[in-house]
Order: structure tokens, then sequence, then C-alpha cells
């Protein structure tokens, strides 16, 4: 659907802001860079961006 298309475009920009990561992203690069590694599940993916964030699942915050 191409009316679609600018709310996706949106959407991608909004997350890249916030931080949240592109799973899509993630496996073409390693499909164009790294051809003989494994490719992370998207659950897998996500796990290991939010403990790199907030440092293996443990919040560091006050509040």
């Amino acid at each position: 659907m191409s009316w679609l298309k600018p709310f996706v475009a949106v959407a991608d920009y909004l997350n890249a802001i916030a931080g949240v990561p592109n799973y899509q992203q993630y496996v073409d690069h390693m499909e164009k860079y790294h051809p003989n590694e494994k490719i992370l599940s998207e659950k897998e993916f996500h796990r290991q961006a939010i403990d790199e964030r907030y440092g293996g699942g443990t919040i560091r915050r006050c509040c």
C-alpha cells in the first residue's frame, strides 16, 4: 500500500530518534557485511538492545 509509505517513514524516523532499534536494518547489515555470522532472532535482537541500553536488565536510574 503506497499510501502507507509516508506513515512508515515517519514512524521509522521517530523510532530512530527515540533509540528504538530496527530489526530489518540489522538483518540487512548482517547479510551484507557479516554473511557467515548467526543472525539473531527478532526476540534475541530486542533483548540484546535492551540489555545494552539498560545494563543487562538492571535499570540504573532513580525513578
